[in-house]
């Protein structure tokens, strides 16, 4: 159980970083993919409910280390995303990347819903197109990351074990 966890810390470092090092001519409505979500919705749907909630409490301490959101609401959505996907894997085809792109897109907007009401933009207008931006844009990169960290995650011992 260790090597899991080390592992998915250490993942969690390197996939934040590089969301936030994400060049600004790749991003969409401003706004970078949400590598963090992808890596809890591949924990969530692969690992069960300790290891989303797990991987929660790690995506949402590293992203609000690196950027300008308060703790409560990333504590809130990400452990609450990561617990909720853990419950529901294994009942919604988590081997699927379609499933687990769709997934992440809604959970991206789930999650940054959820984050309003602890931090509430100037204007609407820019934060709804971000949101979807972000959203469709997490989307397209599940899918290569969901097959590569599914296929890491297989190689680590399953809680229980």
């Amino acid at each position: 159980m260790f090597w899991a966890y080390l592992t998915e810390f250490v993942l969690a470092v390197v996939l934040v970083g590089w969301q936030y090092a994400w060049p600004t001519w790749l991003r969409w409505g401003e706004q970078p993919p949400d590598l963090a979500v992808v890596l809890l919705v591949t924990v969530g749907l692969t690992r069960g409910p300790l290891d989303g909630c797990w991987s929660g409490l790690l995506t949402g301490l590293m992203v609000s280390t690196l950027g300008r959101i308060p703790l409560g609401g990333l504590f809130v959505s990400h452990m609450g995303a990561g617990t909720a996907l853990g419950l529901l894997g294994r009942r919604i085809f988590p081997n699927r990347v379609l499933v687990a792109m769709a997934v992440t897109a809604t959970a991206v907007v789930a999650m940054n819903v959820l984050e309003l009401a602890f931090l509430p933009p100037p204007h609407l207008g820019p934060w709804v197109t971000g949101t979807v931006g972000q959203a469709i844009l997490s989307g397209l990169m599940a899918a290569p990351l969901f097959a590569v960290l599914r296929a890491l995650f297989n190689y680590l011992p399953h809680p229980g074990e």
